[in-house]
């Protein structure tokens, strides 16, 4: 009886994990899809002959073309999906969302190069590497749903700060 009861209670956990899961994953989940099937209608249907004949397809090539771009571009989307949520390009520059602890790190990598009389290039590699090192050692969604749902959104404090110091002790 006891197994049963610890069954039931399983269920659930693993109905949300597996929600939470599709729910982070949706992009790829519909784009993916998506993009193979813009990819297969563009060369099977519109580009190559009809079966059984030698005769090169009169459709149009220009709707071929559209269709293999919006279907490869619907894919590079739906892989990096995550990435491009992280990164925004606007007319007024870059902009990189860092969680609390991140900003904290590169102000105190910042401060400690300032301090060291750092050359405005240093920073700027010093920044670089900070950002790229954030990037790398943040969990993926699906680390964080389904193997361990209690890891926060980016590093702590004390990750950023060891990482801000490691990069300024390496830089300057």
């Amino acid at each position: 009886m006891a197994t049963k009861v610890t069954r039931m209670q399983r269920v659930p956990t693993v109905v949300r994990e597996l929600a939470a899961w599709a729910r982070v994953q949706s992009a790829p989940l519909v784009l993916l899809p998506l993009g193979a099937v813009l990819v297969w209608v563009a060369v099977w249907r519109v580009w190559l002959p009809s079966p059984g004949t030698a005769v090169p397809s009169r459709r149009s090539v220009t709707l071929a073309i559209v269709l293999l771009i919006l279907g490869v571009s619907s894919v590079v989307i739906g892989i990096f999906h995550d990435r491009l949520r992280r990164i925004e390009l606007t007319r007024t520059g870059l902009t990189v969302t860092l969680t609390g602890p991140e900003k904290v790190g590169l102000g105190s990598l910042v401060e400690q190069l300032a301090q060291q009389g750092a050359s405005p290039e240093k920073v700027a590699e010093a920044a670089r590497r900070f950002l790229e090192a954030v990037q790398t050692t943040r969990p993926s969604p699906v680390v964080k749903t389904a193997l361990a749902p209690g890891v926060k959104d980016g590093l702590t404090e004390e990750q950023a700060a060891a990482l801000a110091g490691r990069i300024a002790a390496e830089v300057g």
